[in-house]
């Protein structure tokens, strides 16, 4: 008898300790939710601040980007040259910044190279592909295009080029 009590008892605890690990989790979860769409408003906020105007919706805030070798030859930039034997077995996929890192990135850019503005209308993720005669580098980038021509950011470096 004293044996069945253990084990209900024993059970007993362990479903409360797993009750009380599932809230933890839930509640981090919340958070970290929380957590984004307050970097995404204040992203935002910044934006604005520096005379710059875009729809949230327009931000890529988790991205479309794959990097499995076959989902590759979509995903690069109109701009950049594929090769014609295909990538090489060595190819790196360079990772990239976060979002609001980034549009940090871009603001800070735009000043660098004197430019100016109002507007972004879109943003295309993409690769751009660099490579030698047995090595190659795919780095994630953006193609911003606003009222004042279009930019490349390089998502891995932060480095904002005007775009050809």
């Amino acid at each position: 008898m004293e044996r069945s009590k253990l084990k209900l008892t024993v059970i007993f605890l362990l479903t409360v300790l797993d009750l009380f690990l599932l809230g933890s989790v839930l509640m981090q979860c919340h958070q970290s939710r929380d957590y984004a769409r307050t970097t995404q408003t204040q992203i935002l906020v910044y934006l604005e601040r520096n005379g710059i105007e875009v729809q949230q919706e327009t931000i890529p805030w988790e991205s479309g980007l794959s990097a499995r070798p076959e989902d590759l030859a979509d995903q690069i930039l109109p701009d950049s040259e594929w090769p014609a034997q295909g990538l090489p077995d060595n190819c790196e996929v360079q990772p990239a910044r976060e979002p609001a890192t980034l549009l940090m990135d871009f603001v800070r850019g735009l000043s660098e190279l004197g430019q100016t503005c109002e507007m972004i209308h879109g943003i295309q993720e993409g690769y751009w592909y660099s490579g030698e005669e047995d090595r190659a580098v795919l780095t994630p980038m953006w193609e911003i295009e606003t009222d004042q021509g279009t930019f490349l950011l390089d998502c891995a470096q932060g480095l904002l080029t005007r775009a050809t």
